[in-house]
């Protein structure tokens, strides 16, 4: 039996399958998946470092506050492989962070002046910690900080920028004093090509930036100072911090008016000290030049120069040779020049310099010198005195033996070329060497001179090389000679007085002398017996008395004789004029 072929009906369907709700539905869902998701995904950060230390895609957070707000999810270099480029993904809603004013920074264990920070991460690993700004601008490119911010943009305060030259003077993180009183922080320093200096920024903080006035003054705060100087040994010492750290101080001078407050990132200058403060404010001066023909060993710049006790200005360069021809043929019939600075400013207010050069002008006709004077016994350092000596020598003059001659040119050839052109010359009439006294210079290599004048203990020393060069002068080959022949002579002496007591002692001892002293003792007796006969009542003694009444007899008729005489001495041959008796003057009545 066959099968006959069955011919099948085709129809098409027009009703919709319920099958395909579920792909559409699966296709809906992952749609509205994505645009949620990339409506809700936070914004995309990029981060240049110079490294990725502790940094691993999928791990690292981003912090603010210990809030995660972001995690990193690539790390690659950079095209010129000279850097590091971080993307990381940010969490939804953390667009108000990210401004112009934001910083980041990797946080790591690390031991800085602030003590041991960032111990946390040695379990959890490093993180990248946020600090956001208020900034207008959003911002998500970014470059991380090698360290951590000091104070945060926003932080209530003032910024101020330091000036030094001195590149080892203040380290990022010092303290920043008043009065010994921390108000703020050292945040960042770095040396500036274009002026050849160090620049630090400075961070005080509220409410301490009212202090920062435009007349303060900043000064490097050392832990402890010594300075052994002409004027003594000076030790500053400082708190614990700065003893450990250093730091920065600043403040208004006294006598200073506070002036008004600082405005943000004012600019000033880091001074070395407080002392050198003051040493820049006196800059209205006069310079002069001083040679010195003693030893200048401990006199250096900076040294303070005194009038009888009283600073009036510093000494600049020791030794001065600038601008000077042949210095050392200078230094060898001058001394050693020195150049000082006399400041106006250290004597009294409104002191112009026209009356300061007046003044010291007529100091120095009255004896005015410069001085050398030890300052510091421990340390050996000089400094200079002004002082009136009452018998100072009158200023050095230069004798020139010259020919006089009809026109003063052969004269001024004579004359060395380091006296002045100005040169007096008398006119003579006969030729021959005529000494004239060249004035001593008022001006050398620009500068005016200062008389000087030795020192106490130079003058000592010139007395004692004085009496030394007397003393090498004496003629002592003479004199020794001349006393070995006055011992020779003396011995000579000794000898005959020797021989003349020998023969004294053979006088004596013979007997003619022995018999002697029996002789004159029978003398003497024989005198005793003549002067008895000379004693009252002997006939000799009545005899020599009636004579000497005779005498005196005859003396006082004599003596109207000398009279007469002594009051004319012609009366033996003119005969003397009577005189009468004087009568006493009548009395006059009342």
């Amino acid at each position: 039996m066959t099968e006959q072929a069955v011919k099948a009906r085709v129809r098409k369907i027009t009703q919709w399958s319920p099958i395909w709700i579920v792909p559409v539905v699966a296709v809906l869902i992952g749609a509205w998946m994505l645009v949620y998701t990339y409506k809700n995904q936070g914004p995309t950060l990029t981060l240049l470092a110079s490294n990725a230390e502790g940094i691993i895609p999928g791990k690292t957070a981003i912090k603010s506050r210990s809030v995660d707000v972001g995690k990193v999810f690539s790390v690659e270099l950079s095209q010129d492989l000279k850097q590091v480029v971080i993307k990381a993904r940010m969490n939804p809603g953390s667009d108000a962070l990210l401004n112009d004013e934001s910083q980041l920074w990797v946080v790591k264990p690390s031991v800085g002046r602030g003590g041991v920070t960032g111990l946390n991460t040695l379990l959890s690993g490093a993180y990248i910690e946020l600090q956001p700004g208020k900034g207008s601008t959003d911002k998500f490119y970014y470059e991380l900080l090698d360290s951590p911010p000091i104070a945060p943009p926003d932080a209530p305060g003032v910024r101020v920028f330091l000036t030094s030259g001195d590149a080892t003077s203040l380290s990022v993180g010092d303290p920043v004093l008043y009065r010994g009183y921390d108000v703020g922080t050292v945040e960042l320093g770095e040396f500036d090509t274009a002026g050849r200096s160090m620049r630090y920024q400075l961070f005080i903080r509220a409410p301490y930036d009212a202090l920062v006035t435009e007349n303060v003054r900043f000064w490097q705060s050392s832990g402890m100072a010594l300075d052994m100087s002409a004027e003594g040994v000076r030790i500053e010492m400082g708190s614990i911090a700065t003893l450990l750290s250093g730091g920065v101080t600043f403040d208004v001078l006294d006598g200073w008016p506070l002036g008004a407050p600082a405005a943000n990132n004012s600019k000033f200058q880091l001074f070395q000290n407080k002392k050198s403060i003051q040493d820049g404010l006196y800059n209205e001066y006069l310079e002069y030049l001083l040679f010195f023909d003693e030893s200048v060993r401990g006199l250096t710049s900076g040294a303070p120069v005194e009038y009888r006790g009283v600073r009036i200005g510093t000494v600049m360069t020791v030794p001065y040779f600038f601008n000077m021809k042949n210095p050392l043929q200078i230094a060898f019939n001058r001394g050693i020049p020195v150049l000082i600075r006399i400041e106006a400013g250290r004597l009294y207010d409104n002191l112009t310099l026209p009356q300061l050069q007046t003044e010291l002008d007529q100091a120095v006709q009255q004896g005015l010198r410069a001085v050398l004077k030890t300052g510091n016994l421990l340390t050996g350092g000089l400094y200079i005195d002004l002082n009136i000596i009452e018998d100072a020598p009158p200023l050095e003059t230069v004798e020139v033996a010259v020919a006089a001659a009809a026109d003063t040119t052969a004269v001024l050839d004579a004359v060395p070329d380091a006296v002045p052109d100005k040169v007096a010359v008398a006119a003579v009439d006969n030729v021959q060497a005529t000494p004239l006294a060249i004035p001593e210079l008022d001006q050398f290599a620009g500068y005016k001179i200062l008389p000087t004048a030795r020192s106490g203990l130079g003058h000592i020393e010139q007395k004692v090389l004085q009496a030394l060069d007397k003393i090498n002068n004496l003629p002592v080959e003479q004199v020794l000679a001349d006393s070995s022949a006055t011992l020779n002579e003396t011995r000579q002496l000794m000898l005959e007085s020797q021989q003349l007591v020998k023969s004294l002692d053979a006088l004596v001892g013979k007997d003619s002398t022995q018999a002697l002293p029996a002789e004159v003792q029978q003398s003497l007796l024989e005198m005793r017996k003549t002067l008895n006969g000379f004693s009252a009542g002997s006939p000799v003694y009545e005899r020599i008395n009636s004579n000497l009444q005779a005498m005196d007899k005859v003396l006082r008729d004599l003596q109207p004789v000398v009279q007469t005489l002594n009051q004319q001495s012609n009366a033996l041959i003119l005969g003397a004029d009577p005189k009468t008796d004087p009568e006493p003057k009548q009395g006059v009545k009342p």
